[in-house]
């Protein structure tokens, strides 16, 4: 089932699932969209002033546009799934790589861990993140308590880049550089839908938990 519901709510829920999975409650699973056109930003950036709603995500890294993709999260303990972040990052995304090149395209694994410049986090793909010949095609970020862990992303299905160009203040020229949809590779929203509401089904299957 795929929620669609406000930025505020969408990261409320995340967090309070990271909650959860701390306390050993299950294993957490969220599909979901964005009512409306958000900026996200990371736990630790400066709020800035946009023409669309901005909200704090629980987890870190750089602000992101949301609007016209579809999210994910696991919350989860860590033990689950490796001894270290980059363990987690390489076991989730890694899986969600092989279901989504069944659609035909072939992807990378970002093994990018330092920094990067500016505020938002579309100029380089960061350690975990999908990429489809050097461009940014699905974001993730995360974040880890004593036991639990929460990572969630956004797959790009489409992307408006004059609105997004409006909302941010990046050239669209820059934005088509970076990063790219499924769209723009000739892949439906519904395929992608399909495969990924498959890959978290067999998580389901594979362990105990609540998809909500």
């Amino acid at each position: 089932m795929i929620e669609v519901l406000s930025g505020a709510e969408n990261m409320d829920r995340d967090y309070k699932n990271l909650l959860k999975a701390e306390e050993g409650m299950g294993t957490f699973l969220r599909l979901y969209a964005w009512e409306e056109p958000t900026v996200s930003i990371g736990l630790f950036q400066k709020e800035r002033l946009f023409p669309v709603p901005v909200v704090r995500r629980p987890t870190g890294g750089g602000a992101l546009l949301h609007g016209w993709d579809l999210s994910f999260s696991i919350a989860d303990l860590k033990e689950r799934w490796g001894k270290n972040y980059k363990d987690i990052y390489l076991s989730f995304m890694g899986s969600l790589k092989g279901h989504l090149e069944k659609l035909g395209i072939s992807l990378e694994v970002s093994k990018y861990s330092g920094t990067y410049d500016g505020y938002f986090c579309f100029y380089y793909p960061t350690f975990g993140e999908l990429t489809y010949r050097g461009k940014k095609l699905i974001a993730c970020a995360m974040r880890g308590l004593k036991k639990g862990f929460l990572l969630h992303g956004s797959l790009f299905l489409r992307f408006d880049y004059d609105s997004a160009q409006r909302i941010t203040g990046i050239p669209k020229e820059i934005l088509k550089d970076r990063l790219t949809s499924f769209e723009e590779l000739g892949v439906g929203q519904k395929e992608v839908m399909d495969v990924v509401y498959d890959f978290l089904a067999g998580i389901r299957v594979c362990k105990v938990f609540n998809f909500m």
